[in-house]
């Protein structure tokens, strides 16, 4: 028998029906009371009468309460949490505490719920002033125009909006700007963009749903404005005199070049920015001067620096000191023009002081050579003349003077058996044949007219005032 009931898989089975069975029976016939709950969110009655006041609020804790009540175990099946409604009015908020109580309505089913109550039975309200905030728009842009073009502007509508909340987050706002994607524009372009909140660091900010403007559902609207871009160098024009004994020796500036903006026919014909001679002048200057310049005061209509250029650049004219060298000329260092082979010529003194003015650097690598010096023999006859020296000219160095110096000529003396000279001929101070030759205009030399040579048997002229050059 024992071993029937152990073995017997349809006993078990039954016994296990059986007991269901047992159980439903009690359950239905007794019918008893539980208790059980349900979450419901938390609804707000009346808080239009803090908006009057011009106050916020903030429902402290969950936005859920927790519903309790007893209901009969057939009837439990039913339960809903959309048969109950949760809320608070806050016309009967406590100002002393900050509280008010939670109502419960059961919607559906009246009759089977008993008991009804919800936890928390009050919930605490956070109240504080409403702040209304005017912002001045901004714009935050994104990407890059194309390659040859660039941003010349944007423009919103509105310009400002009013920002309304409670204090304490409208007072973390520092600007509201909207964000425009400008990647690859190559044309003017418009939208619409939400206002976003910034804070003092330029990082988006978030607040919370109390905070709100007065801009519409469809956003701030903004038009794009996009130009044609241009690379132009600069020119500068100079005026003015350097103090005497000083050089302008060139001009260097920050920058070479700036990008500007504007239709493409205000483009067309503009390569350079000239930077006229009224705002570069070098009047007395002893040193090297430096003048600010804003471009965009030169630029024509309808022309813009681009806004990632700078349009203020630094104008630095170089002047440098004029200082004097001295250089010793021989015969050797001197080209003689026009000279007899039947005479002698030699220089008293044998060296004539040259002496000229230019900048430092120059005069460095000026040699002898360089001063390029001819003699005009032309129609010298035996005896002593005044000599002056003709200086080619140069942009380097201006001739300051040169020291005075005679050319003496003298005949060449035949020789004769016994070495010894005819006693009636050789006069040094007679003319030899040829010696007074006349020389037109069309043979003189070309140094004669620089402005150097003597005539010769003249006195020679003061050399102080003479100028190979213009030395600037």
């Amino acid at each position: 028998m024992k071993e029937r009931l152990i073995n017997n898989l349809g006993l078990k089975v039954l016994s296990i029906f059986l007991a269901f069975f047992i159980w439903l029976v009690v359950v239905n016939v007794s019918n008893p009371l539980v208790s059980s709950s349900r979450e419901v969110p938390l609804e707000i009655e009346n808080d239009q009468v803090l908006t009057v006041a011009r106050r916020a609020y903030e429902i402290g804790g969950k936005s859920t309460v927790t519903v309790t009540f007893d209901i009969h175990t057939r009837d439990e099946y039913k339960i809903r949490a959309s048969d109950f409604r949760a809320y608070v009015d806050l016309s009967e908020l406590y100002d002393v505490t900050g509280s008010v109580p939670v109502k419960v309505e059961v919607l559906n089913h009246h009759d089977i719920y008993k008991n009804v109550s919800s936890k928390p039975g009050v919930v605490r309200v956070k109240t504080e002033e409403l702040q209304i905030k005017p912002f001045d728009l901004k714009v935050d842009t994104e990407g890059k125009a194309e390659d040859g073009y660039a941003l010349n502007g944007i423009t919103l509508s509105p310009e400002t909006v009013n920002v309304e909340g409670p204090i304490s987050q409208v007072r973390l706002i520092n600007h509201v700007g909207v964000k425009v994607n400008i990647d690859g524009l190559s044309g003017d372009d418009q939208g619409h963009a939400k206002p976003v909140f910034y804070d003092a660091n330029g990082a988006e900010l978030e607040v919370d749903e109390r905070v709100h403007t007065d801009v519409d559902d469809s956003g701030v609207e903004y038009h794009v404005f996009i130009n044609k871009v241009k690379e132009l160098s600069l020119d500068f024009e100079i005026s003015g005199e350097v103090a005497p004994g000083y050089q302008y020796t060139g001009v260097e500036c920050s920058k070479r070049s700036v990008s500007v903006m504007g239709m493409k026919s205000s483009l067309a014909a503009l390569n350079t920015i000239v930077i006229p001679a009224s705002a570069l002048n070098l009047d007395g200057a002893r040193q090297d001067r430096q003048i600010t310049v804003d471009i965009r005061d030169f630029l024509p209509e309808g022309v813009e620096i681009v806004e990632s250029d700078t349009p203020v650049v630094d104008v630095l004219l170089k002047v440098e000191p004029l200082v004097s060298k001295t250089l010793g000329l021989t015969l050797d260092d001197v080209v003689l023009e026009g000279k007899s082979d039947d005479l002698e010529y030699q220089l008293v003194p044998s060296q004539v002081e040259v002496t000229v003015r230019g900048l430092q650097e120059d005069l460095d690598k000026l040699d002898k050579k360089d001063l390029k010096a001819s003699l005009n023999l032309t129609g010298l006859s035996a005896g002593i003349h005044a000599g002056n020296l003709i200086l080619g000219s140069s942009h380097i160095y201006t001739v300051v003077s040169q020291s005075p110096f005679q050319i003496q000529v003298d005949s060449h003396s035949p020789v004769v058996e016994g070495g010894t000279q005819p006693s009636d001929g050789g006069t040094s101070g007679e003319n030899t044949e040829g010696s007074s030759v006349a020389v037109s205009p069309e043979e003189k030399p070309s140094g004669a007219e620089t402005g150097h040579a003597v005539e010769a048997g003249a006195a020679p002229e003061p050399a102080s005032g003479t100028s190979a050059g213009d030395g600037q």
